[in-house]
């Protein structure tokens, strides 16, 4: 129904980066996608339902929704496709972690699903978000309107920051930097006290084991003493026998 819009996709190589589901197109960053096409398949897994999208690219794309079950005294929040709590609501959506219900999305319906991005052994998969079902073929046409639309307007310009912009994102990242060294030095510091407190308690342990081996030592010797006299005079006794 649209040209690919992975085919221009590549992930990020900036170490910042990395794990956060980010790619780019061009120099855009790219962490939602927009999809429409034939739901062709449907597996229910224990913790997820995986859909099989075909957006006639000539490639199919999986979409996973993961699965919630929420306890038993905790009411259901409302669902974003629904006017207020459904009790059928199984899954949640992938950012906002709100309550969606997909039931509609079965094998031939046609649909927009919007996501974020996953990769899942090497392979691009959208994690649902949110979707509209297409019910006519108008429909996939204003679909179409809106991607080219959003090519032209959006990803067809350079992204360019101004100066006070860098400026300021460059602020944010000294900010950031200084944040995470004062917590690693919280850390270090936290961790210092506690093999400080370990290292003071087995000292004090080995002080009064010592003083403890010292005053049985003492009673040892009295001990031994009192033996060796009370065996000299047995031995005394017995020769004058």
């Amino acid at each position: 129904m649209a040209p690919d819009p992975l085919s221009n996709m590549e992930s990020s190589g900036r170490e910042k980066l990395i794990g956060q589901n980010i790619y780019f197109h061009k120099n855009l960053p790219i962490q939602y996608l927009c999809l429409a096409g034939i739901v062709v398949s449907r597996d229910e897994k224990v913790r997820r339902t995986i859909l099989v999208l075909d957006d006639s690219t000539g490639h199919t794309i999986e979409v996973v929704c993961s699965k919630y079950t929420p306890p038993p005294d905790q009411p259901l929040p409302p669902s974003r496709n629904g006017n207020g709590p459904d009790p059928s609501i199984t899954h949640l959506t992938s950012a906002t972690r709100v309550p969606l219900d997909i039931s509609p999305l079965r094998p031939g319906v046609v649909a927009k699903l919007k996501g974020t991005i996953t990769r899942f052994h090497g392979t691009l998969q959208l994690h649902l978000e949110r979707y509209v079902l297409l019910h006519d073929t108008n429909a996939e046409v204003q679909f179409w309107q809106e991607r080219t639309r959003y090519f032209v307007q959006v990803l067809s310009v350079p992204w360019v920051l101004s100066a006070e912009e860098v400026e300021r994102l460059r602020r944010e990242d000294v900010r950031e930097e200084e944040e995470k060294r004062r917590k690693k030095q919280e850390r270090e510091m936290s961790r210092h006290r506690r093999e400080r407190k370990v290292v003071e308690r087995e000292e004090r342990d080995r002080m009064r084991i010592e003083r403890r081996y010292e005053r049985e030592e003492v009673l040892r010797r009295k001990y031994a003493e009192r033996c060796r006299e009370e065996n000299r005079v047995f031995k005394e006794e017995r020769g004058r026998r």
